[in-house]
């Protein structure tokens, strides 16, 4: 060993306290002893970077269960996080919507997202927080909205038109089937669900703008930090140019007007906010993601979940088989035959263990982190100060995974845990839609949508996997951006037609105004 070893030794330790002892007095001397705590790390600043980004939220699931704090800070360079794990405080959070505010955030990820023009940009951020009334792109887009995603006409015929698409896809299976259950159910989803939104003139239709989508969506991040998209998410950018050229032909054409009451909605208000129709296609990009990229998980985890388990499974048919009708019917040469029908007015209300079932698979896999700008100094709950310029953070999975809260089985599937009768829970606890303004506003439809899907598959098929067991499925690999993440690898399974899968299926879509109590907004007041 050189003699000069012991010395570069030295120099580096050296250099390596003092940037440590530098560090933590930056973090003292930047904290307000009145703010949350910081949490503790090994290297301010930095061993927070580290964790967040190699285990996502799962870091925030394990900083509560080694210190479990109401409320903490992680200091990041130039930013605070702070982070709400106690019930008792999201409700006070979720109360200060313009103190604590998400729209501000909301119009930041869309410009970056969307790659929009400085005019959509200056009309996006004009009094983005409703400061000077209810007024402004930002502020007035969900109200806008609220009238074609909430139960009514709307709803409703965006619904029967999914019903519909969803039931003679699965009406083309009559023989066992072998396919990826991930890819099965997004293609699935995916039709169903844009042919309901975009009508007769539905971009998706053409095979290279779904696949376009998943591109896209697969390199969110990198789009969503906004450093030089088109070098460090040059596919996803290139994926999002093509979705938006073909939306702008599809406005142009004025194929909207086909469409559901959503994509009229959504194109109106724009309109009525002077967006160029260039703006309105790469709105639409984005505008997509909101329609698509978490049902299809959210879907394949219920079907995975209840084909798994044969208790769950056995409890969801005879449930749904109290609820079918069955007539006898006759077609055009006279030959009779059995239609059996699915009313989903029904489901919602007569089908608790199936609602439940899908509340407890969001439950286990959803990973959403609501997030709101501290737009001025505010003591929460009169105990926290607040800085402003700091992101406030619930994650959802500190709720999800909550012993106190659901108990020891808090890891298990139990597909009767939200029935009425059963232990209650606390009802904040539940962030599978998110909650008070970033509440899921198309949490009805896809849930409709999820809801009819699992109950045609369940009654029609049975479903076994390739490998004869049903292996666990990971999750490493979804992206921060993720709010329900897909699986790491797909499950090749065979479907199999159960016997009356040849009779005549059809789900029907009744007028209703009522809410399904899928969160805790939807059962009392916010």
């Amino acid at each position: 060993m050189s003699t000069s070893t012991p010395t570069i030794f030295a120099a580096v330790f050296t250099v390596a306290a003092a940037v440590y002892g530098t560090l933590q007095l930056l973090l003292h001397t930047t904290q307000d002893p009145k703010e949350p705590p910081p949490v503790p790390a090994l290297v301010p600043f930095i061993s927070s970077i580290i964790g967040l980004s190699r285990k996502k939220s799962r870091y925030y699931t394990e900083l509560h269960e080694r210190y479990d704090l109401p409320i903490y800070t992680i200091r990041l360079p130039g930013a605070r996080l702070y982070v709400v794990n106690s019930t008792s405080l999201i409700p006070s959070v979720q109360r200060q919507y313009k103190t604590l505010a998400f729209p501000p955030i909301e119009a930041k990820l869309a410009m970056n997202v969307c790659g929009s023009s400085k005019t959509a940009n200056d009309i996006l951020n004009t009094n983005v927080n409703g400061d000077e009334g209810f007024w402004g792109y930002s502020i007035t887009h969900y109200k806008a909205l609220h009238p074609a995603l909430f139960p009514g006409p709307g709803l409703d015929a965006m619904n029967r038109v999914m019903a519909r698409k969803v039931t003679m896809s699965l009406s083309r299976i009559q023989k066992p089937k072998s396919t990826g259950l991930f890819d099965f159910i997004k293609q699935e989803i995916t039709h169903a669900t844009t042919e309901s939104v975009y009508g007769e003139g539905n971009p998706f239709r053409d095979p290279v703008i779904v696949d376009s989508f998943w591109k896209f969506q697969e390199g969110l991040m990198n789009l969503l930090l906004g450093f030089l998209p088109s070098v460090v998410a040059r596919e996803s950018f290139l994926a999002r140019e093509r979705i938006a050229e073909r939306f702008l032909a599809y406005f142009k054409a004025e194929m909207h007007e086909q469409g559901s009451a959503l994509i009229k909605a959504r194109y109106e208000h724009s309109v009525a906010h002077k967006v160029p129709v260039e703006d309105i296609a790469r709105f639409e990009a984005a505008g997509a993601i909101a329609i698509l990229t978490n049902t299809s998980p959210a879907c394949f985890w219920l079907v995975y979940h209840l084909f798994s388990n044969p208790v769950a499974l056995e409890d969801c048919r005879n449930e749904l088989k109290a609820v079918i009708s069955e007539d006898i019917i006759t077609d055009e040469v006279g030959q009779q035959g059995k239609e059996v029908t699915i009313d989903m007015s029904q489901v919602k209300s007569s089908c608790p263990i199936m609602i439940s079932s899908l509340q407890e698979a969001l439950r286990l896999h959803t990973v959403g982190v609501s997030t709101r700008l501290v737009m001025e100094d505010h003591m929460l709950d009169g105990k926290f100060l607040l800085k402003k310029g700091g992101t406030v953070m619930i994650p959802g999975p500190v709720q999800h995974k909550n012993t106190s809260i659901w108990g020891d089985d808090v890891h298990s599937f139990n597909h009767r845990r939200f029935l009425p009768n059963e232990k209650r829970h606390n009802p904040i606890a539940f962030r599978g839609f998110g909650g008070g303004t970033t509440l899921c506003p198309g949490r009805h439809f896809a849930s409709t949508e999820i809801l009819a899907f699992t109950a045609l598959l369940i009654l029609r098929f049975d479903m076994a996997p390739a490998d004869r067991y049903w292996k666990h499925v990971t999750t490493e690999k979804a992206g921060h951006w993720e709010v329900t993440p897909i699986p790491d690898q797909d499950i090749r399974v065979e479907l199999i037609p159960r016997a009356g899968n040849g009779d005549q299926w059809k789900v029907l879509i009744t007028d209703s105004d009522k809410l399904m109590p899928l969160s805790a907004e939807d059962v009392e007041p916010n």
